[in-house]
């Protein structure tokens, strides 16, 4: 009788749940509580700091938001496409900023563009907005053809490198909302609630009452350094010729649909550079990844999709890709011993067997 009562207790659970097995990880659902219906919400996040995400690019861009927000924007200049040259210096005290770094490449800034657009027509009087393109494996002619496909009346400039590097964009889109006295009060990913309200917020400021400033340009230029895969530091001049290849780490994949055959370019290249360091111990041969959408993981994905053995290094606020001029990827340049370029390879890398003899 006990074990025919346990099998009775046992076939009454199961058909209770429905002969699903139980998850630990998933909570029973609970009734509602009526006390707790009528308790507030939450608070909405501060102005400033989007709401706790799963959002990869928000988590990409919280690195920024906790160097810039609350502090003075760093100074730089924007050249528009249309020839106009804007200074983020002649903008403060004037106007609150808004800019919006993005890629004709990049999926999300396509998809959120309507929200620009629609941000631009509400608030363009009133804010100073700028859709800033990365100036990566885009050419100004691309950034015209998207503006003109697209009916975009945003105003777009083509950066050089050194915005991107000052306002530590780490994901596209990335948007940064600076206040009329120049302090960051925003950076995000999405085109969020958050994102809009930080703009409502933006029309409270009060004209300053002494002319605000942008922190003075830095003077001369800091040591290139980059710290690579394995711990080790790499910096210039490494008193040896030397290769530098850039690359992006997501080239052979997300660029598939949005640039067709540029993954295949980004292989070939690839298994170039492995072949030709393997072939000549005296050359230092280094590989740099660009920031955007790039973390210690994704640059280990990238090292066993590609067999890459070279020694790489996340160039982490692009400063590297910025002080050579990178504008292409896959690029390769090769120095002499004393730090001088020789010769710069880009695409395939069909040529870099030919420029290398000019290194002996």
């Amino acid at each position: 009788m006990i074990r025919i009562a346990a099998a009775l207790v046992l076939l009454l659970a199961c058909r209770a749940s429905d002969g699903k097995t139980a998850d630990p990880a998933e909570k029973p659902a609970q009734a509602a509580d009526p006390v707790e219906e009528r308790v507030a919400k939450p608070a909405e996040p501060p102005v400033g700091k989007p709401a706790a995400t799963a959002d990869p690019g928000e988590e990409r861009a919280a690195k920024a938001r906790e160097a810039l927000v609350g502090r003075p924007a760093p100074g730089g200049a924007l050249d528009v496409l249309d020839g106009e040259r804007v200074r983020l210096e002649d903008l403060v005290g004037r106007k609150p900023v808004y800019l919006k770094f993005w890629a004709t490449w990049c999926e999300p800034c396509r998809e959120q563009m309507p929200h620009l657009q629609a941000a631009y027509r509400k608030y363009g009087d009133r804010i100073a907005m700028f859709a800033v393109d990365l100036g990566v494996n885009d050419t100004v002619e691309a950034v015209r053809e998207f503006r003109a496909a697209h009916a975009i009346a945003v105003p777009i400039a083509v950066d050089d490198g050194t915005l991107a590097e000052r306002f530590h964009v780490a994901v596209t889109p990335q948007h940064i909302l600076l206040d009329r006295a120049g302090v960051v009060r925003y950076v995000g990913h999405g085109a969020t609630a958050e994102l809009d309200r930080a703009l409502e917020s933006l029309l409270g400021d009060e004209p300053a009452s002494s002319e605000p400033k942008l922190p003075a340009e830095p003077a001369g230029e800091a040591p290139l350094s980059l710290t690579l895969s394995d711990g080790t530091t790499f910096t210039l001049p490494a008193r040896r010729p030397v290769a530098l290849t850039f690359v992006l780490t997501w080239c052979d994949t997300y660029l598939v649909e949005s640039r067709p055959g540029m993954d295949e370019v980004c292989v070939a290249h690839a298994r170039q550079v492995e072949s030709l360091r393997r072939a000549d111990d005296g050359l230092v041969w280094v590989t740099i990844a660009h920031p955007v959408w790039t973390s210690a993981g994704d640059l280990d994905k990238y090292r066993k999709r590609l067999a890459v053995n070279t020694p790489i290094g996340i160039d982490e606020r692009a400063a590297w890709f910025r002080r050579f001029r990178i504008r292409d990827t896959p690029t390769t340049i090769l120095l002499d011993k004393r730090g001088a370029e020789i010769e710069r390879v880009s695409g395939r890398g069909d040529d870099l067997p030919r420029a290398l003899t000019r290194l002996r």
